[in-house]
């Protein structure tokens, strides 16, 4: 019979072996820094970005961990990424996780397990992650864990600037109007556009107009939209900073360059895509996102271009670019557990920084960005990270067709431009 004394050493040094064989159990002489996590049954990932980088670098980190052997990510077309998920689910055959940005969080929010605030604290979660990656911090908990950041960029061609006397590129919109704009368009004698300064104006031949568009929102105050009371408040046409109207100066502004009545005329619905002006040297400046760098190189590499920071207003005290945020997130499944470890496994700080280096794009992790890059582009997009925010919309196709109609009622005279963002505001609202 053991005495009290006894019994008691006896249960402490039992939980000590425990607590031991646990470590021991996680321990990867590898990478001491890191635990090893347990994946049980096999996990499938779907998400858009490309299927034999994300997967290689899976198959990198089992190397590690081989459970992560059980570990595979398929590609879907953007196209219909939602429509596949969907039937998927109701099929009955979904993935475990998805790796999207947060433009398809809105569509897809029912579908999605979020992490409670009991959980993992806002605190926390603020103290690791810049601000912009707070897209995926909702009212009833964390919607995935973030990995890395797409912020759009501005890229300008160094010889068409050069050849004009200009040596460096904008950094403000004013000059972009009284510099920019009178120095590098080319226009023939009838007002066609031979060579173009900037591809403004327009929505369908612009690649990424839903960027600029939301830039120039962010950058006048714009709240976007935001959740309040589990509603959807839609806040495009109210200014954070004073009493202007951020919409209405973003559409006035950008459609200035498509109205060939207007001194600033530079593009039109005739020219080709922006993006394959800029690869052909027929366009100067081209506001693609970070990733897109390498690919520019790859389509001309005689192309003489460089990557700089989106403009800002003049007398800006708060700097904002658009970025794509993106995000491992678990859907409701009966795989639960393996998911939650796999998520927060890839999405962990290391890793994190190791996607978004290999996608051509920039960590959230706040300690990985003081870090900084050693990427001649990334040195730069780590810059715009930042500054970078995203905005909850209701549907990213919906919300560009109203945004293309528009702009395209505003050319056509239909509507003035206060109608025009007004409607285009409640077309918004109702998408929720």
């Amino acid at each position: 019979k053991l005495r009290p004394f006894e019994l008691a050493l006896l249960i402490v040094f039992g939980v000590l072996g425990m607590v031991a064989l646990f470590l021991l159990s996680n321990y990867d002489s590898d990478d001491g820094d890191k635990n090893q996590v347990a994946v049980r049954n096999s996990v499938e990932i779907w998400g858009t970005l490309n299927q034999d980088l994300m997967n290689k670098l899976i198959r990198d980190y089992a190397d590690i961990n081989e459970d992560f052997e059980k570990v595979f990510y398929k590609q879907i077309d953007p196209r219909n990424f939602d429509f596949e998920v969907i039937n998927a689910i109701a099929d009955g055959r979904q993935p475990d996780i998805l790796f999207i940005s947060h433009e398809r969080l809105i569509e897809l929010r029912d579908k999605i397990y979020s992490v409670s605030y009991d959980d993992w604290p806002e605190r926390d979660f603020r103290n690791s992650y810049i601000d912009g990656a707070e897209v995926f911090a909702l009212d009833d908990g964390i919607y995935g864990f973030p990995v890395m950041v797409n912020p759009l960029m501005m890229y300008w061609n160094r010889d068409m600037f050069s050849t004009a006397g200009l040596i460096t590129p904008p950094t403000t919109w004013e000059q972009i109007v009284s510099e920019t704009v009178p120095s590098l368009v080319q226009r023939s004698f009838n007002r066609s556009i031979i060579k173009s300064p900037i591809a403004f104006g327009t929505f369908n031949n612009v690649k990424n107009a839903y960027g600029v568009v939301s830039t120039l929102l962010l950058q006048g105050g714009s709240r976007m939209t935001y959740i309040k009371d589990e509603d959807y408040v839609v806040s495009l046409t109210s200014s954070m900073y004073d009493n202007s109207n951020p919409f209405y100066n973003a559409m006035d502004f950008y459609t200035k360059f498509g109205s060939i009545s207007n001194p600033l005329y530079s593009w039109n619905r005739t020219l080709p895509e922006d993006k394959d002006m800029f690869i052909s040297e027929d366009l100067s400046l081209y506001f693609g996102f970070a990733s897109e760098a390498k690919e520019l190189e790859e389509k001309n590499p005689n192309l003489n271009f460089d990557m700089a920071e989106v403009p800002n207003g003049r007398d800006a005290t708060v700097r904002r670019v658009y970025g794509r945020f993106y995000s491992f997130v678990l859907l409701k499944s009966a795989n639960l557990n393996d998911s939650f470890a796999v998520a927060s496994t890839l999405g962990s700080e290391n890793l994190a920084k190791t996607f978004a280096d290999a996608f051509n794009m920039a960590p959230v992790y706040r300690s990985s960005l003081i870090g900084g890059s050693n990427d001649i582009y990334g040195q730069v997009s780590y810059k715009s990270a930042q500054v970078a925010r995203g905005w909850l919309n209701p549907d990213l196709d919906r919300v560009e067709s109203i945004l293309s109609d528009t702009i395209d009622d505003i050319h056509a005279n239909r509507k003035s431009v206060s109608g025009s963002i007004n409607d285009a505001r409640d077309l918004i609202r109702e998408s929720y």
